[in-house]
């Protein structure tokens, strides 16, 4: 354990992100996962996936930290396949997978700001080395992003929200999540963009993961899919309804109020508690109430459900039976991603796939990978999307979409700013 004064998340990041392979998790409020290495076992089979994790989970030592050794990194939606009836995709220009062995974390505790060491001898080595060099070094102050505008034309995303209202109206389907993917961007300082978005935009699940030149950011405030090792206790808290933080209280009434926000997250609810239910103990799965959350620049509306794993079950059992996430596919889920590969002209990459890890002591802990960034080289790109519902206004919901990816090009402009600096 060491001791305060602790070097922040950004400082100690700095210091490890000439590593191969580095990965940085929040979790919640309590906690800050940190991992690193240079040549791990990889698993980057799209289809094999599952077999290959279970395979390389290992014997676990006891810890009450969030998470100590296992498979870290991102199951992009098209690796769904692996476990999911879903149309494939032919063609990808982003990594759909990427896992690779973690054997040690820094865990920064929020409560106390005391980072935890865990692991082998060599990353214990490594980590106190960097904590050392990091508390050494002077805070470096990031600037307020800019307001920034996105894309002011929406019609072919207008169009295909006006498509699935057709399918909704002859019963094909009760709601899909529609995104279109903003391309072109020049992001020649990723882990800038990270560190302005944790420290403007903060999001619960937000995650900075690189596997060489690519760069996986993630800003999402949604918890896909947590299991807890010891317990056998799973959660998922889906997320639908979205307001500007901007509108205060009144914004939280609209969302408690609004009919449409909360069919839409109904809906939802009950399709995890359908696929929780295949591998949970019989009557242990419980919806709690829905609740209205500041996120960042939004505000959102949520619900928790969660459940006990039946006998000899796993977080890679709880998370096969619920990949892709219901929040960001659609009811029901397998017709809704077919309407996704219909009208989205390509691949999703790791957005609405899963950020976080699988640990060795049997448990898990995933993000939707919503408000998600890659970046190749210096060229990045990402998605944002809406949940399409019968009573859905199509020009709100684009609205909705440019709402979402406010923050992402806010820190991108601004890492650009001080490139030119």
């Amino acid at each position: 354990m060491v001791s305060p004064p602790t070097p922040t998340v950004a400082q100690l990041l700095r210091r490890v992100d000439h590593h191969a392979h580095v990965a940085s998790f929040a979790v919640g409020d309590a906690w800050t996962v940190l991992t690193w290495a240079d040549r791990p076992e990889l698993c980057t089979d799209v289809q094999a996936w599952p077999l290959r994790v279970r395979e390389g989970l290992r014997k676990p030592h006891a810890s009450r930290l969030p998470f100590t050794s296992g498979w870290v990194g991102w199951v992009g939606y098209e690796a769904g396949a692996a476990v999911e009836s879903m149309p494939a995709r032919t063609s990808t220009d982003q990594p759909p997978l990427c896992l690779w062995r973690a054997e040690g974390a820094l865990c920064l505790e929020h409560s106390t700001g005391r980072w935890h060491v865990a692991g082998t001898p060599d990353f214990r080595g490594q980590a106190h080395a960097a904590l050392t060099r990091a508390a050494s070094q002077a805070e470096v102050p990031l600037a307020p992003p800019p307001d920034t505008e996105g894309p002011r034309d929406g019609a072919a995303y207008v169009a295909s929200v006006q498509s699935i209202l057709r399918d909704i109206r002859a019963g094909r389907v009760y709601q899909v999540n529609l995104a279109w993917r903003q391309t072109g961007l020049r992001v020649p300082d990723p882990l800038g963009v990270h560190l302005a978005l944790a420290e403007h935009n903060p999001a619960a699940r937000g995650a900075y993961l690189r596997n060489g030149r690519h760069v996986v950011i993630s800003n999402s405030p949604e918890l896909f899919l947590r299991v807890d090792g010891a317990t056998g206790r799973c959660t998922s808290t889906p997320i639908k309804g979205t307001l500007p933080h901007h509108t205060g209280e009144a914004g939280q009434d609209q969302l408690r109020a609004d009919a449409k926000e909360k069919a839409e997250l109904t809906m939802i609810v009950d399709l995890v508690r359908s696929d929780l239910g295949k591998i949970a103990h019989p009557g242990s799965v419980v919806a709690g109430a829905r609740t209205i959350r500041a996120c960042g620049d939004l505000w959102h509306a949520e619900q928790s459900v969660v459940a006990q794993l039946a006998e000899g079950k796993t977080g890679l059992d709880a998370f096969a039976a619920c990949f892709p996430p219901g929040s960001v596919t659609g009811a029901p889920k397998v017709e809704a991603m077919k309407v996704i590969r219909e009208l989205e002209p390509g691949p999703r990459g790791a957005y609405t796939g899963a950020i976080g890890w699988f640990g060795d002591d049997g448990g898990c802990h995933f993000n939707v990978a919503i408000r998600t960034l890659e970046v190749e080289g210096e060229r990045g790109s990402f998605h944002v999307g809406a949940g399409i519902v019968a009573d859905s206004q199509p020009e709100r919901e684009w609205a909705e979409t440019l709402a979402k990816g406010h923050a992402l090009r806010a820190a991108i402009h601004r890492g650009l700013r001080r490139g030119a600096a």
